[in-house]
């Protein structure tokens, strides 16, 4: 009987694939369909990764190495992150409920402080087995909320690790930016 693709599978696939690459592009479009193939199993991430703290959105460090890593993000209903960019390539992908991302494309040229022109792009609906890719520097930048009445679970893959790495956050309706750095994962 063929063995089920898991999580030790993806980090092995994905050790593979950032040896001999370093394009952001061609990252994500070898490890987009193999995240695909891991979230359509509900038991891919242990039940203890699915759990959102009392205060905040949860955030697993699932596994750390010096060309990417892999995350599990609980989003409580109501959660959401504001406009926000990466500084890296990336991938999300949904295990468990939905949430709605939207993708942003930034009009100006970054050349004045604390001011950004965004626009949208596109509003998404991620659900079970979706994975939304990230390609710096022009198409990274979403906003991801948890519009339903469940937690939503998610696996994160980074080129970069994103806890206290400065980062941009961006205000749309005040077309402002500033820096932020996400804290540290709830298990590390």
């Amino acid at each position: 009987m063929a063995q089920e693709y898991s999580l030790q599978s993806f980090i092995h696939d994905m050790d593979d694939i950032t040896r001999g690459e370093n394009s952001p592009a061609t990252i994500v479009a070898a490890a987009r369909p193999l995240l695909a193939k891991l979230v359509q199993r509900p038991d891919c991430i242990e039940p203890k990764f699915k759990q959102r703290p009392a205060k905040e959105y949860g955030r697993y460090m699932l596994h750390r190495a010096p060309r990417f890593n892999v995350t599990a993000v609980v989003w409580g209903p109501g959660d959401a992150a504001k406009a926000h960019n990466h500084d890296t390539w990336g991938l999300v992908g949904v295990v468990e409920n939905e949430i709605q991302e939207t993708r942003f494309r930034r009009l100006d040229d970054s050349s004045k402080a604390e001011y950004a022109k965004l626009e949208i792009k596109d509003v998404l609906k991620n659900s079970v087995g979706m994975v939304s890719c990230l390609v710096p520097p022009d198409d990274d930048i979403h906003e991801m909320n948890n519009v339903s009445d469940r937690n939503t679970v998610e696996i994160h893959v980074y080129g970069k690790d994103l806890a206290e790495m400065p980062r941009l956050r961006f205000d749309v309706a005040n077309d402002s930016v500033k820096t932020f750095a996400s804290p540290k994962y709830q298990n590390c």
